[in-house]
């Protein structure tokens, strides 16, 4: 058999083409998770798998990284805004989302953060509250998680409304507060995330409720009896 010949049979026998591990691995962080860290893992894989293929003609796998980054750039951005959408922004923003619109006077930010009551409330009638607010502490400044009264723990997570003990600084004065937070609609079992109530803790003054109509937050033990636990 002449030099040609051998050449022509070699090129003819094509060995089975193995699949690039990188384009599996993407396919693997993206398909079975649909959370955004997971997603981000396989899109920055279904990359380097791409350059690996490059690389690497003899294994497959190009539709697989391709589907992988488009899935996982979808599923990511879809996965976050529902994260964001149910919840996520309420607990990175915290109070601040809850009292901006409150001490702003505006009836359509209370309608996005609130529920019940407050929702239904005037211009006229939310100033009223934060007239006599001001009157007391002066003008809204900031709120953040207070750190003299940690939240309970034992919180159940069953409750669909649970109390944020809250700092509030105002322009005269910082004061203790809590808000009401309802997780889900205790009927439907539907996420909400949206503050129901607020009672301002004053116990020279007397406390202040927000808004008329809903039940106050539920009490906070005292700082003093919550005791170290055991070692």
């Amino acid at each position: 058999m002449n030099t040609d010949a051998l050449t022509e049979v070699q090129e003819s026998i094509q060995l089975p083409r193995t699949w690039n591990r990188t384009a599996v691995l993407s396919a693997m962080f993206c398909i079975p998770f649909c959370c955004p860290p997971m997603t981000l893992l396989g899109v920055g894989a279904g990359v380097f798998a791409l350059r690996s293929l490059r690389n690497n003609p003899d294994t497959k796998g190009a539709w697989l990284a391709w589907t992988s980054i488009s899935f996982g750039v979808v599923a990511t951005i879809l996965a976050t805004w529902l994260y964001w959408a149910s919840g996520l922004r309420t607990i990175l923003l915290g109070p601040t989302v809850a009292l901006a619109p409150l001490f702003a006077c505006d009836p359509q930010g209370m309608q996005q953060e609130w529920a019940g009551p407050a929702t239904t409330l005037t211009r006229d009638q939310l100033t009223e509250f934060t007239a006599q607010v001001e009157s007391r502490y002066g003008k809204f400044v900031s709120a953040q998680l207070s750190d003299q009264r940690p939240t309970p723990l034992e919180q159940s997570w069953k409750r669909s409304m649970v109390v944020i003990p809250i700092t509030i600084q105002f322009s005269s004065s910082e004061v203790q507060a809590d808000l009401g937070l309802e997780r889900f609609h205790e009927k439907t079992g539907k996420s909400t995330m949206v503050w129901r109530s607020l009672r301002i803790v004053d116990p020279a003054r007397g406390d202040m409720l927000f808004p008329n109509g809903e039940p106050a937050p539920p009490d906070l033990p005292p700082l003093e009896s919550v005791k170290p636990a055991k070692t």
